[in-house]
Parts: structure tokens; sequence; C-alpha cells
């Protein structure tokens, strides 16, 4: 009966069949050029130095050379099966036949202290280890063992003149220990070989497990919470083409309940609709052996928080303009998810993101800015929320309409945006405190310092801004992202592109940060995010 583990290993077995074909190939190849390396020295110790036996190793390594060359092409046939067993045996013999014939032509305390015998028996215990041949090894330790004790006792030990019979390196306790590390050098072989095939299945399975559907190669583990975890992968379909992606994993048991898949799907197929260059792009979504997924897009960069972290830390403000064109980025993006975006039936879908903060910002090594996040939070709110622990946003970013969980709207974004940027010409947090309680307490009881008592040389229009944009009541904060948008550049020029100076910074907080900013994934948190669908909100 043929047990499951030879069923799973058997295609794993015949792949590496073929692969250590080659290798036999090879191997061939190599003992070749050892045979010509043993003729060319067999001809210099003759010559050389003397040394009697240099024409018989260079026979015999003659031998070898046409014996290689003939099983590298017997190695070719379909009989190919024979060739290996011939050549293990061969290889078994070798040292004892090099044994043999320097006891020979020189005397045997040379052949017992000669280093070629050791050095043969390791190449070829080396190379049954190469093929993968765990057998192999095995059969040349004993094969080696047994044919050395012959030797020894049959001849080497005899032709011993009675001083060399004295001494402890030519003694039969001392042949005997070395009988037995030929044996034990051959299990070895074995347990090494038998692990080498143990972590290529492993490696094999573990391959098998990081693909999704053939179109996806899963790398590195780059992030994980209460609903799955984030992977930086590979897309790459047939063809040959590659693309770094993030994919989102959802964990198993969120997919038992059909609400959520429901709500995840729908979710889905929103944030697939949110094509714009200051958003994370969705590119798929899909569900492999019960485990739904979302295939992102993957920006090289850091978060906003970790570039805010590296100012602060090196106590470098950073300029004027570019924070002012950072947060003219996310608001284009907000003017987008807020009046832009559009079901199927063209309806704007007014998609508020309820979790921008710092972390849900990501600038990337070519100075872009993008928001993450939008999409599957409303999906993970409505169904899972109290197995998943989300909260609706992070509490230092909330609008006090979020604190209070009264109805919110559009303006609840353009609140955390004006946090954003508050605190990136501050260098230092508005609203956060020790806990989310006290960060809560500090938001509803508006605690909002002058940004020109935090950043010198700040025009006092820049507090008259931020006084409408950190309002407490929605009806006097801005009322839309391009409102919001436009009383942003009548502070700072913020027509022209901060690409290279975005880039420039990142690239300096790469260079000078610690590891936690070298990488950072394209989901870094996925807070609720609720669909509103009717008229835009009106002032007051």
């Amino acid at each position: 009966m043929t047990s499951k583990h030879s069923i799973v290993r058997a295609p794993l077995d015949e792949a590496l069949g073929d692969e250590v074909h080659g290798l036999d190939l090879r191997i061939a190849q190599a003992f070749q050029i050892l045979a010509v390396a043993g003729i060319v020295g067999g001809i210099l110790v003759y010559f050389h130095l003397g040394f009697t036996e240099g024409p018989a190793i260079a026979m015999l390594s003659l031998v070898g050379l046409a014996w290689y060359t003939v099983q590298g092409r017997w190695l070719r046939l379909p009989s190919r099966a024979i060739a290996i067993r011939a050549g293990a045996i061969i290889e078994a013999l070798t040292p004892t036949i090099f044994l043999v014939t320097i006891a020979h032509y020189r005397s045997s305390s040379d052949a017992l202290g000669s280093y070629v015998p050791p050095m043969l028996f390791a190449s070829v215990i080396v190379a049954s280890i190469v093929r993968l041949r765990a057998v192999t090894g095995v059969f040349v330790g004993l094969t080696t063992a047994a044919c050395f004790l012959v030797v020894y006792y049959a001849n080497l030990r005899g032709a011993l003149t009675p001083e060399e019979a004295t001494r402890p390196l030519f003694s039969p306790g001392m042949q005997i220990v070395r009988a037995l590390s030929f044996a034990v050098a051959g299990g070895l072989a074995f347990l090494v070989t038998r692990a080498l095939r143990g972590a290529i299945g492993r490696a094999e399975r573990n391959v098998r497990s990081h693909d999704l559907f053939g179109k996806y190669r899963l790398e590195e583990k780059i992030g994980a919470g209460g609903m799955g975890t984030v992977h930086r992968a590979i897309y790459c379909p047939e063809g040959g083409f590659e693309r770094e992606v993030a994919v989102k994993l959802l964990h198993g048991h969120l997919a038992d309940k059909p609400e959520f898949i429901e709500a995840f799907r729908a979710e889905a197929e929103i944030s697939a609709r949110l094509v714009h260059p200051n958003v994370v792009q969705v590119l798929d979504f899909g569900r492999n052996d019960g485990a739904y997924f979302l295939a992102m897009e993957f920006v090289d960069g850091v978060t906003l928080t970790g570039l805010a972290k590296r100012l602060s830390s090196s106590k470098r403000p950073i300029d004027v303009g570019v924070a002012a064109w950072i947060a003219q980025e996310i608001l284009s993006a907000l003017a987008f998810s807020h009046e832009g975006a559009r079901d199927r039936e063209g309806r704007t879908l007014h998609v508020v993101h309820r979790d921008l903060c710092p972390s849900n910002v990501l600038v990337s090594s070519s100075g872009e800015v993008k928001i993450s996040d939008f999409g599957i939070a409303k999906a993970l709110f409505e169904a899972t929320f109290s197995e998943t622990k989300t909260v609706a946003g992070h509490a230092g970013y909330m609008a006090p309409e979020q604190v209070r969980a009264e109805p919110i709207d559009e303006r609840c974004d353009l609140f955390a945006a004006g946090v954003v940027l508050w605190e990136l010409l501050a260098g230092e947090p508005l609203f956060r405190r020790g806990s989310d309680g006290l960060t809560a307490m500090a938001v509803l009881s508006h605690e909002v310092p002058a940004i020109t008592a935090k950043r010198t040389g700040l025009d006092a229009a820049w507090d008259t801004f931020f006084d409408r944009a950190l309002a407490v009541s929605t009806a006097a904060r801005f009322q839309s992202a391009g409102e919001m948008s436009a009383a942003l550049a009548a502070l700072a020029d913020t027509s022209r592109p901060r690409h290279d100076d975005v880039a420039a910074l990142v690239a300096w907080a790469r260079a000078t940060a610690s590891e936690e900013l070298l990488v950072e994934p394209t989901v870094r948190h996925t807070g609720p995010t609720e669909i509103v669908r009717g008229e835009p909100p009106q002032p007051g």
C-alpha cells in the first residue's frame, strides 16, 4: 500500500532524479579533471622528485580518466542506472587501489601515512552527498573501511619494519579506528543527504504554500494584525512578467461568516474604483484555500509616521513648502474619494476614509504621496468588529464627532488632514497623549496651540487656516477637500511639483534611520471606512 507521504514526495523525487542526473554528468567531468591532475602529478613526482610510484599513479589516473569519459557518455543513455552502480563501486574501491599502489612502489608506512587515499575518500563522500544519494555514502564508507582492514592485515602490517610496527600510528588499534572513521563518515554522509532531501522537500512545500493561483509568489511578511497578514509578493503570471505587489491575506476564521464575505466583496469592488495617483491601488481580489486576499500596489518608501519621527529625532524642521505640498497630495486623494469615485451606475460614492493618519500615508522613494487603507474596513467593522478588535480610527487624528460616536461625513477626513499638516510643521504631536483616553480628552477639549507659536517665521494667516481646518464644529470647517486645498495654496506655493524634494527626504530618512524605517508595507493599518451615499455635506 502506497503511503500518502510517498505519493506527495513522488513528483519531487522524480524532479530531483532529473536534476541529479545533471549533477552526475558534472561530477564525472570534475573527476576527469582530477584524473588529469593525477596524471600530471604522477609524471612530475617521478621526474622531479624521483618517486617510483609516479608512473603507476599516472597510469591509474589515466584509467580513471578513461572510465569517467566512458561513464559521462553512458550517463546520457536510457540505461544509465548501470553506469551509476558501476561508478559507485569503482569510486568506493579507488582509495584502496591507491593505498596498495603506494605500498607496492614505496612502503607500507608511506602508504599508511599518505594523504592521497583519505583525500580520494573525502572526494567520493562529497560526491555522494552532492548527488543526493544517501545509500551511496553508506556503501562507500563501509566498503572503504572493510577494504582498508583487509589490505592492512593481509599486506601492510606484515611489511612494516619492527621499528615501524611499534609506532602508535601504524598499530592495529589505530587502523581499526581509521576504518571506523571511514564507516562513520559514510553514515554521516547518509544523514546529511537525507537531511538535504528533507530540506528540499520542505522548501518545495513552502514555496507551494506561498503560491496563490500561480499568479503571486509570497515573500516575507511585512505586517500583521487582527484581520490577517500582509506579505511582500511578486506578481508572476505566465510569460515571464513580474511586478512587486503587496498581498493581504485575511485570517481563515473571518471567511466563515456569509455576511462578512458579501460585505468584503462589495468593499473590494469599491476599493478597485479608487483609481488615483495619490491612492494605493487595489489590483486583485480572490480566494485561495478558503482564505480571501487582496493584491495591492507596493509602495517602496516609508510612512509619513517614519519620516516625521526621523525629522523630529534629528531636530530637522521640514520645509514649509514641502509640508504644504505633501498635504496638497493628501487632499487630492481625499477630493477624489469624496467626490470623484463612481459606482457602476455612475453615482458618486463619497468614500470616507475615517482613519487618515501619518501611518496610513506612504511616501515613496520617488517622491510620491499615497493614502492607503481605503475600502475593506467597513466589511470588517460591520461583520467582525468584536473579533478583530478594529478601532474607529487612530485616536490622535479623529475628529470630535468621531470621538463622540456621532454621525460623520467627509469633513472628518479634512480634520485629520489638518492634524497631519499641523504636526508636520510643528514637529510634535497635536492631540496624542500617553493613552487613547487622554488623547480623546485632548481632542474634545480642543487643545490646539497656535502653529505660529510652534514654528517661527510663519504668517499669521496660518493660524487662521488651522482654526478652520481643526474647528470643532463641522460647519466651521472647510466643506470640501478642494476648498481646503485652495486655502492652503494661498499660504504656500504648492503649484510646483516637489517630488525631488520629498524623494531626497525619504533617501535621507532611510540612510540615517533605524531598521524599522527601511522597509514599509503598503498596508499599515486597516481602520473602518464608511461609504456615504447621497448628496455631499452642505455648509452648516
